[in-house]
């Protein structure tokens, strides 16, 4: 007797219809105007997708399928997507979000709480951070454009030839002035 008869009940509870696309589409884009109308945070952007996915009692896997159909919709190639992914160390296929715990949701409220709440004092810099740490000084680094702000717990000594050497390196970059911000006998605590 061949197995060709058998129904996998799963795969059909998981398979995207072309209606669950046109719901999804919907529903993103009404999230995305938000976003862009300053409506909604990104934070919150997260979870009304999962929200969606509770309230619509769509597996993780469902999910996938969705947005995989969606992607193809707009001509672009899940696999390409998938295999971007797996480039930066994230395999889709691996990642089980439909367990996802009360205290990662919790997490997710709180997190979107506070952006709500400080939302018109907060700023979002790409700053880029490295180390000095020699015998004449332990330094953080923190790099935000033309202003760089040396950290160390302790006094920070300025001839320090490795220091200076990554200033001036640093300030060639603009071919001007950079300003230079110490924070020096900085104390750190868990709070």
């Amino acid at each position: 007797m061949s197995d060709d008869r058998v129904i996998d009940f799963n795969n059909l509870k998981n398979k995207a219809k072309d209606s669950d696309v046109d719901k999804f589409e919907q529903y993103i884009y009404n999230l995305y105007f938000s976003v862009m109308d300053g409506s909604m945070t990104m934070a919150e952007f997260s979870k009304k997708i999962f929200d969606y996915m509770k309230d619509n009692n769509i597996s993780y896997e469902k999910f996938m399928n969705i947005q995989k159909k969606f992607m193809e919709r707009y001509g672009m190639n899940p696999q390409e997507v998938e295999d971007q992914l797996k480039n930066f160390g994230i395999d889709p296929a691996n990642l089980d979000m439909s367990n996802i715990s009360e205290e990662s949701i919790n997490s997710i409220k709180n997190t979107t709480s506070f952006y709500e709440k400080y939302a018109n004092k907060i700023q979002t810099k790409g700053c880029v951070t490295t180390y000095i740490k020699n015998d004449t000084n332990d330094i953080e680094v923190i790099i935000d454009k033309e202003k760089v702000t040396l950290c160390s717990s302790k006094k920070i000594n300025l001839v320090d030839a490795e220091l200076n050497e990554f200033l001036l390196g640093y300030k060639n970059v603009f071919n001007n002035k950079i300003k230079v911000v110490l924070c020096e006998n900085c104390t750190e605590y868990d709070y």
